[in-house]
């Protein structure tokens, strides 16, 4: 198979993985001129997914939620390297997608490593997108005691598969972002920090 063909065949399958996460996700919000992309950075158990939720009930944005995502690919998911080799692919093109058509996005992923973001900020560029960075943060103890009460009862608009042990693997891998970023520290009262960050999506 030449390289040319290759290529063909990998953008089809991403395109047709894209169809399937666009599918799971219900409705989208409406459209805006210039819509955001909003990029969370967070081990499991940081509170992403629950400020995700709060901030799109004040800018309102379609979730791309990484570990609904992934449900939606894998019966099973194990977080494994080859699912993030399918995962990701289809995640950007459909973020590409949802920000061509005017739809803000929250990208809900560990996005832990420079190397994971800088696809990203290329992406948000060439949609002429507005983008915007948090990082979600908490004491690992604090991390530690959520995911077990996630193990012990599981949450219903909680749609991570992420354990103990998917924790105690990505820990380390955190690098600092190159660019500007918000810091959002989850087991205290986030909302001054909330507020700061619609300001700069509604300005």
């Amino acid at each position: 198979m030449t390289d040319a063909k290759r290529s063909k065949r990998l953008a089809a399958v991403r395109k047709r993985d894209a169809d399937r996460l666009e599918a799971s996700l219900g409705g989208l919000p409406k459209a805006v001129r210039r819509p955001a992309l909003i990029i969370l950075i967070g081990l499991p158990g940081s509170g992403k997914s629950y400020f995700a939720r709060r901030l799109a009930k004040r800018y309102p944005a379609a979730i791309l939620d990484s570990d609904a995502l992934r449900g939606a690919l894998y019966e099973s998911p194990q977080h494994t390297a080859p699912e993030n080799a399918r995962l990701f692919p289809a995640t950007h093109v459909l973020t590409r997608r949802l920000l061509d058509r005017g739809v803000p996005v929250v990208l809900d992923a560990t996005n832990l490593k420079e190397s994971n973001r800088k696809p990203l900020y290329r992406l948000a560029r060439e949609a002429n997108a507005r983008l915007v960075t948090v990082r979600l943060r908490a004491p690992f103890a604090v991390m530690r005691e959520r995911l077990a009460k996630r193990d012990a009862a599981r949450d219903p608009l909680d749609r991570s598969t992420a354990g103990l042990l998917v924790l105690e693997r990505m820990r380390r891998d955190y690098q600092r972002p190159r660019r500007p970023y918000f810091v959002v520290d989850t087991s205290k009262d986030a909302r001054q920090v909330l507020d700061k960050i619609v300001a700069r999506l509604q300005s």
